[in-house]
């Protein structure tokens, strides 16, 4: 219990002996809960306070502790007693006495209302239960406090358990199998077991297939009264206190509680990784981290008192994956990996390792460097699996990471998964072989000695299945030819059908056909001989040929027999009976290993999980070849119009004969379809030449004459559907693309290339239905294009960057995702990203001209001048005589800098070659001014006369002294100046200099924008709006992970500098589609401000401000209000200045004039001398803002 609390805090218990007393009755608003080993305790008496303790029921409590409550009339004495502790109490008495040892209560026991009460210090101290109270919830908890023996078994997957009598485990294979500790005779308890096994009672709980979905199901220990406890899909489940804790699989982000018996269901919390084994239940506490993996916390069973035990790692942070993984937990600590380096909120650094903290939160302590493949504990000792060198061991060390101990070294080629602890005994699996995988298990003792390998037979015939299928097995790999004939029924509960095939195979001469009746009159063929596959449908002319490997044709000739081998899951599952000339071999299971191989194989179109299959082998005795084999397999399908579940059962039956007489021979009609496709090849070859030439009308000519000789000649309906598009025939590609997936329907790539079509026909719809269709069966660079492009069109540039992104991902070698990446992020303002992007293209494509070209312009973007240079003279190396374009972005970055001889000499290259470019003629005028003026003094002038708001010519006099320092002008020059001339009560013009001088022209402008990235929000602190604010700001929000689910939380506080195109370009950012504001010069000239469609959206955003936020952070701010509908001002009226600043900038002698220039206005608002009210006002009992911030971000 907390100090501070424990000493207000007294819980009473009440017990239903006849006795009157004084106490309040609690408000209903004020309800107490009280919670007893995770279970909230119903009452017939509500809790009450009485004098500021807190009184509930006390028979209820206790017995829920396990306590036995007894009532003495004659003595008037409670009698409680658990295990070897009894306690004896009496009305209006503080003493009580515990084993006859004396103990006084903090108050009297007393009645009230007939009940007996006692108080809460004394629950815990005299059953050495655990008592909490959550003030905000008014509940006190009362726990238990023990250690879950089973977690780290059940962290391990949970396929292995004990309950003293047996060993459980669950085979590879979904098995789960059980051994008599001292006899060790082993039997099959059920199939269909996926793990996380809990013995409670006489019950097994654990997560088991139910049509082919997880569930949570419970069962007796033999196997028997199997039924479903949560019937939704569940793939990690933990139980506490006769409580299943589970989340769903569709959203691993909710965490819910039902009761062992099904009933009280609810939710636990939200917004957490719920995900397998990343979570834990103890003492009352979940522990877990958030959706990123960035956070770790804990929170009561019942959703409240919600801490973080970790700090957030540092927002520059760049990870794919989780940083955190939870392990384990005990008593006192939690153990987790730290999966890549990271920095702390408090710049303190982790390594990649395991660590742990105390579960009530504090710093982390490393215990090993490495990360464990699988990690478990006893009472004293973790267990690790870990690598070195492309080797594993499994080592022991001390809970605090000493005393490190190596137990075991793995054998090589092993690959360490699960380990089991149980007694003095370690269990641990290993994956070992290569083309064929098997799982085996291994126990030993906790130093590492008698180390044996379990073997699980259990079947009751195993040794004769195995002699019987082996043989079998043998005959079969050495015939030479067979004839099968297979049928399949197909049970869908009310509709029923059937297909049959046959087949042949002729090994000496590498011959196998296959026909399947489809139908009445309709059926289909397949040839197959050493090099090609030959396929058409009886009413087809042509053969459709394909060249095929030899692994190919391995797999087309594979069949059900090639499966029946002697495995321990068919020797265990099958059980022989037999006539005089047949054996026959039968059983019922799951048949895992056997299902994965063979229904793939039987149906490749479906994907099946069986629930049960029943099987079926009826073998020769003499020759020893299978004559007949049957297999029924039952598995859930959904039904499309009800969605719901039903049972459906596939029956095959195969019948072999011809047992090496088998005779085949290939028809001659297949060799008139390979004349026929040499010749269509060849026309195929020379359109695919015009095509590359851009000759389409003569490519499609060729492509016609190929489908005319041989109309299976699916590729020229591919190559025409190309020449047509590029023609812009959009309409009659997309017939001919149809086509062509009626011969080649493997290829869903085809549906993106016709969604090309739709896109360039203005049928953006369409056009996604396609992309969609294609990515739904195969990731396809061209449909991700696609996608992008659609999104791109719309102007939704983040989603189309994901897109592109993803097609960069699968092809990085195909220029049009590329570019259309690069272009994007360009486009976005995304520079840094950009430049990023273009890099990692010039490496696909050195010295591509566009791809530098994005480049220079995103350095310039980030005021990174001197760098934009340096990748313009590298594009000018390719054509230096000629690149006008070139030299005269090179001119304009040097006029930029203000070095305007290099400038001049750039603009007269390019003016040499073509004196009419436009972007030239513009900086030729400004270069000729930059160049006539007669020094930086004049320069200086000229910007204060042409753009101070308030300048009158009575000024000109102030301006002769500072004309005659010409070029020697200094900073103290400039400000005596800016003095001299501003009004009198304009306090936004300002000169720059030194720090402040620094800060307005440094590329990133990091000094003015910091940023702060919790798990729930985004801070970002803008100290001013000089030059480059925006784009940074820009760039931080667009890298926001699922921003639409954060708080953004823009500092404004004292920002009372800056430039109103900044504030503008933020405006832009954050609003969609809008008119955020507009500037009215001196002159009255109105420029308008506009923000497109595209933009950042959060759920919700705070701005803070005060007295000192002024000018383009009050436009920021007001624009934000006025054109969002989520926008919280939060803080105090701000400074009123509705005008705006340009800047003067001398890179020279290093200063810089922010010049008030304009008044603005969001819609006809202007707040010249009004300010801005908040919407959350904050006095100075708040002087960080803290609680207002609290306020505004635990709002819904």
């Amino acid at each position: 219990m907390k100090k501070g609390i424990s000493a207000l805090l007294v819980l009473v218990i009440l017990l239903g002996i006849p006795f009157h007393g004084f106490a309040q009755q609690v408000p209903e608003s004020n309800e107490i809960k009280v919670y007893v080993n995770d279970t909230k305790i119903d009452f017939d008496v509500p809790p009450i306070f009485v004098k500021n303790f807190t009184m509930v029921p006390v028979r209820a409590v206790f017995e829920a502790l396990g306590a036995r409550v007894d009532w003495d009339g004659q003595t008037r004495t409670v009698i409680i007693s658990r295990d070897r502790i009894e306690i004896r109490l009496q009305p209006e008495s503080r003493l009580a006495m515990v084993n006859n040892t004396p103990y006084l209560m903090d108050v009297p026991a007393m009645g009230i209302n007939g009940r007996i009460l006692v108080p809460v210090r004394f629950v815990s101290e005299a059953l050495r239960a655990k008592v909490d109270w959550v003030n905000e919830t008014k509940t006190v908890f009362i726990t238990d406090l023990k250690e879950q023996a089973d977690l780290g078994n059940i962290q391990n997957g949970g396929r292995f358990a004990s309950d003293g009598s047996y060993f459980y485990h669950v085979l590879a294979d979904g098995v789960l199998v059980r051994e008599n500790i001292i006899t060790g005779q082993k039997e099959k308890i059920s199939d269909n077991i996926i793990g996380d096994l809990f013995i409670i009672n006489d019950r097994i709980y654990c997560i088991g297939k139910d049509k082919g979905t997880g569930k949570v199901i419970r069962m007796k220990k033999d196997g028997s009264e199997k039924e479903i406890i949560v019937d939704k899909p569940v793939n990690s489940i933990q139980i506490v206190n006769n409580w299943i804790y589970y989340s769903e699989t569709g959203n691993e982000t909710v965490l819910f509680r039902t009761k062992t018996d099904a009933s009280g269901t609810s939710e636990v919390t939200e917004n957490g990784d719920f995900s397998y084994k990343k979570w834990f239940v103890s003492n009352g506490w979940v522990y877990y981290t958030d959706i990123h993996g960035a956070t770790v916390y804990r929170v009561r069973i019942d959703g409240s008192d919600k801490k973080v035990l970790t700090g957030g790692v540092s927002s520059e942070r760049s990870l794919n994956g989780k940083i955190y993984s939870l392990k384990l937990i005990d008593g006192d600590y939690l153990y987790f990996v730290v999966n890549e380096g990271i920095t702390g909120t408090d710049n303190k650094k982790y390594t990649p390792g395991m660590y742990r903290i105390p579960v009530s939160g504090g710093e982390p302590a490393g215990i090993t460097e490495k990360i464990p493949l699988s990690v478990n504990s006893d009472e004293n000792w973790l267990f690790l699996t870990v690598e070195n060198n492309g080797s594993y061991s499994l080592i022991r060390c001390r809970k605090d990471g000493s005393e490190v101990f190596t137990i075991n070294e793995y054998k090589k080629g092993d690959i360490p998964k699960q380990i089991y602890l149980y007694g003095s005994l370690i269990f641990y699996t290993v994956v070992r072989g290569g083309e064929n995988p098997e799982e085996l298990l291994f126990s030993m003792g906790k130093n590492g000695d008698n180390i044996q390998q379990y073997t699980w037979v259990y079947g009751k015939d195993y040794s004769t299945v195995k002699k019987i299928i082996a043989d079998a097995y043998s005959a079969h790999k050495s015939l030479d030819s067979m004839n099968t004939v297979q049928t399949l029924t197909m049970d869908r509960g009310n509709q029923v059908s059937s297909i049959i095939s046959e087949y042949r195979i002729v090994r000496s001469k590498s011959l196998f056909y296959k026909k399947t009746l489809t139908g009445e009159q309709s059926y289909s063929e397949l040839w197959l001989d050493r090099e090609n596959l030959y396929t058409r449908k009886n009413d087809e002319q042509h053969w459709s040929i394909s060249k095929i490997s030899k692994a190919e044709a391995a797999e087309i000739q594979k069949t059900v027999f090639d499966f029946i081998q002697p495995t321990d899951e068919l020797c265990n599952n099958l059980i022989v009976e037999e006539t005089d000339n047949i054996y026959i071999l039968k059983g019922t299971g799951a048949f895992a290993s056997f299902s994965n191989g063979v229904l793939p194989l039987l149906n490749p179109d479906s994907n099946v999980v069986p629930d049960l299959v029943e099987l079926e082998i009826k073998i020769n005795k003499q020759r020893m070849y299978i004559q007949e084999l049957s297999l029924s397999v039952k598995y859930g399908i959904i039904n499309d119009k009800t969605g719901e579940t039903i049972l459906a059962t596939d029956n095959y039956n195969f019948k072999n004969s011809q047992f090496n007489t088998a005779y085949l021979n290939i028809p001659y009609t297949v060799s008139q379809s390979i004349n026929a496709k040499e010749n269509a090849d060849k026309n195929i070859a020379s359109g695919l030449e015009k095509l590359n030439q851009g000759k389409y009308e003569e490519a499609i000519r060729f492509f016609d004459s190929a489908i005319r000789i041989y109309n299976k000649s699916y590729q020229a309906y591919l190559y025409k559907g190309n020449s047509l598009y590029s023609l812009g025939k959009y309409q009659e590609a997309i017939l001919t693309y149809n086509q062509y997936h009626e011969f080649n329907p493997s290829d869903a790539e085809v549906f993106a290339l016709i969604g090309m079509c739709y896109f360039k026909l203005g049928d953006y719809a369409k056009a996604e239905e396609m992309g969609r269709k294609t990515l739904g069966q195969i990731s396809s660079a061209v449909a991700y294009n696609l996608l992008g492009s659609i999104a791109s069109a719309s102007k939704d540039y983040g989603t189309a960057k994901e897109y592109f992104s993803r097609a960069v991902a699968l092809d990085s070698r195909n220029h049009t995702s590329q570019m259309n990446l690069v272009s994007t992020l360009y486009t976005m303002g995304s520079y840094s990203r950009c430049i990023e992007a273009a890099n990692r293209a010039l490496v696909y494509f050195p010295r591509d001209r566009e791809f530098m070209y994005y480049k220079a312009q995103s350095l310039t973007g980030l005021g990174r001048h001197e760098e934009a240079i340096k990748v313009y003279e590298d594009i000018l190396s390719d054509n230096p005589s000629n690149d006008f374009v070139t030299m005269t972005y090179i001119a304009k970055e040097y006029e930029t800098l203000q070095n305007y001889q290099k400038a001049k000499e750039y603009a007269e290259k390019a003016k040499a070659i073509y004196p009419d470019y436009s972007l030239l003629k513009f900086l030729l005028e400004k270069l000729d001014y930059d160049l006539s003026v007669v020094s930086a003094a004049g320069k200086l002038a000229d910007f204060i006369k042409k753009n101070y708001l308030y300048y009158n010519e009575n000024m000109n006099k102030e301006f002769e002294a500072i004309l005659k320092k010409g070029n020697m002008l200094t900073v103290d020059d400039v400000k005596n100046l800016v003095n001299t001339v501003k009004k009198a009560d304009d306090s936004l013009t300002k000169v720059l200099a030194g720090y402040e001088y620094d800060s307005a022209i440094n590329p990133d402008n990091s000094q003015s924008v910091k940023k702060r990235q919790e798990e729930n929000y985004v801070y970002i602190r803008l100290e001013n709006l000089y030059p480059g604010t925006g784009v940074r700001f820009r760039e931080i929000v667009q890298d926001t992970e699922n921003p639409s689910e954060k708080i953004l939380i823009i500092d404004l506080r004292n920002n009372n500098s800056g430039i109103s195109d900044e504030a503008n370009i933020i405006l832009d950012t954050l609003l969609g589609e809008c008119t955020p504001s507009y500037r009215i010069e001196r002159d009255g000239y109105v420029n308008i401000y506009s923000s497109d469609k595209w933009h950042t959206p959060f759920r919700k955003i705070g701005i803070l401000v005060n007295e000192n936020t002024a000018s383009s952070a009050e436009l920021l701010t007001l624009g934000l209000k006025t054109f969002a509908e989520n926008v919280t001002i939060i803080g105090r009226k701000t400074a009123g200045k509705g005008a705006g600043q340009v800047i003067y900038i001398d890179r020279t002698r290093k200063f810089a004039v922010l010049l008030t220039n304009h008044y603005w206005n969001v819609l006809q608002n202007n707040i010249e001398g009004k300010g801005i009210d908040p919407d959350i006002y904050v006095d100075e009992n708040d002087p960080d803002y803290s609680k207002a911030i609290e306020k505004f971000t635990e709002e819904k």
